[in-house]
């Protein structure tokens, strides 16, 4: 199940073409698996109410698909810089200490 639709992540991304509609649903899934592992615990447990999702999860969920839709290689050329209140922010609450 998506939490984020394809037209919500297109919008985020500024794509108007359908081409790479596949290949931006499958990015929605591997964000959405993505911040599974990194927060220890089922999105349905972040859920405000049946099937959706706390919205700061899902503005996760577009910067991540938005990060591997601008950069699909695993190198960089130029000095990343982890920009303030972006993805740890929003994931960090949401992490299931055990």
């Amino acid at each position: 199940m998506a939490y984020v639709s394809l037209a919500d992540l297109k919008k985020h991304l500024n794509v108007d073409f359908s081409d790479d509609d596949d290949y931006i649903t499958g990015l929605e899934s591997v964000a959405e698996s993505s911040i599974v592992k990194y927060i220890q615990q089922p999105l349905v447990n972040c859920e405000v109410s049946a099937g959706v999702l706390d919205p700061a999860l899902c503005h996760a969920i577009k910067l991540i698909v938005a990060n591997f839709y601008a950069n699909r290689e695993p190198v960089a050329y130029g000095v990343p810089q982890v920009v303030p209140y972006t993805l740890t922010f929003l994931l960090n609450p949401y992490i299931l200490y055990v």
